[in-house]
């Protein structure tokens, strides 16, 4: 039966790629067989097919199949995976960060340009890592795609719980971690625009230094050696900007030293390309419709077709010529120069202000 022959090969991928124990194969196509309502016929296949390809064959031969429940019968328990994420984070952060992504991976499609990184196909999991930060002990839930993103779980009373706690993901796990003030939860990501930023002025120097960034919206650098002096200086300027109800988004990176980013961005409005309006938004990790059909329309240099219309302006901007390998590359490009408009229409203060804000933050008292 045709429905078995593509359980077959899912069990052969989640041998390869899901951690799944041979002792376990029989017992797991039994359990995929009874969710799509067929008698087991298990026996064991090779297959080097990716899972979003294996389970839309499923769907068109089980039409009822649910993606999220055959994933967790190919799926390790969330405590083995806590385990193994866990024990690998003690000896090597980033092969236990790289370790979580692979296993939750998703096909996506992302492009990156000056620091942008535009993706699509990004999915949340419902299994949670444990991560500590600090004092903390935190659930960190991947975001499986072309981008690695997650979300962390935790409530705030203080800005400066913010910022220290920010301060310490970044100094021990490095990539980034964002918060929009107030919201409950924390968004971490492997990349940002603002660390591409060039500084547009020097407001401040000595031991913590504050600069003005070359950026779309006005964004303030704060950066220094000292972590806790960093920290407590960003986060008199969130509480100087916030005095005066102008929403900001924080980020943290540890990149000589520790340096925070306040963004003066309300959310983004979507438009027909770009459709993320969380936090990381602001900082140029940028949700998009799907770009797999224009990709494919610059590598191989055809015509845009009308079901396509969205993508006239990056057509335009790319140029109707075949590029082949290098189509993304050409398509991340003209992503990011549609895209700094769509941020800067975003902007909760101008940079005068938020210079000013900086200025008056050195005397404020958390």
């Amino acid at each position: 039966m045709k429905t078995n022959k593509i359980i077959n090969k899912l069990i052969a991928y989640a041998r390869d790629n899901l951690m799944l124990d041979a002792l376990d194969e029989v017992y797991t196509a039994g359990r995929l067989s009874s969710l799509c309502g067929v008698t087991p016929e298990y026996e064991e296949v090779e297959c080097d097919e990716t899972f979003d390809k294996l389970f839309a064959e499923l769907k068109a031969a089980a039409p009822n199949v649910d993606k999220t429940a055959v994933l967790d019968i190919l799926l390790p328990l969330p405590h083995t995976v806590n385990y193994y994420f866990s024990d690998e984070l003690d000896r090597n952060a980033n092969k236990a960060f790289d370790f979580v992504y692979e296993l939750y991976a998703a096909d996506g499609n992302a492009v990156s340009s000056d620091g942008y990184a535009f993706y699509t196909d990004s999915e949340a999991t419902d299994r949670a890592v444990s991560i500590p930060v600090g004092n903390d002990e935190l659930e960190y839930t991947p975001v499986v795609g072309g981008v690695k993103k997650a979300y962390m779980s935790c409530p705030d009373i203080l800005t400066s719980d913010v910022t220290s706690r920010m301060a310490a993901y970044a100094e021990t796990y490095g990539g980034v971690i964002v918060k929009r003030v107030g919201d409950d939860g924390y968004l971490t990501a492997n990349t940002t625009a603002l660390d591409n930023a060039v500084v547009k002025e020097q407001i401040k120097s000595g031991a913590v230094k504050i600069a003005l960034l070359d950026y779309p919206v006005p964004a303030l650098k704060i950066s220094g050696i000292a972590k806790n002096a960093t920290a407590r200086e960003a986060a008199r300027i969130i509480n100087a900007a916030a005095d005066e109800n102008i929403k900001t988004v924080t980020a943290c990176t540890a990149k000589d030293g520790v340096t925070f980013y306040v963004v003066f961005a309300n959310d983004l409005q979507s438009d027909d390309i770009f459709k993320s309006t969380d936090a990381l938004a602001a900082c140029g990790v940028v949700g998009t419709v799907d770009l797999k059909e224009i990709t494919s329309v610059l590598e191989k240099g055809t015509a845009l077709s009308t079901d396509l219309f969205a993508f006239k302006p990056v057509y335009a901007a790319v140029g109707g010529v075949k590029h082949g390998a290098k189509a993304k590359t050409a398509l991340a490009g003209a992503l990011a120069k549609l895209y700094a408009p769509v941020l800067a229409k975003a902007a909760s203060a101008d940079a005068e202000k938020a210079k000013a804000l900086a200025a008056a933050a050195e005397t404020e008292e958390l």
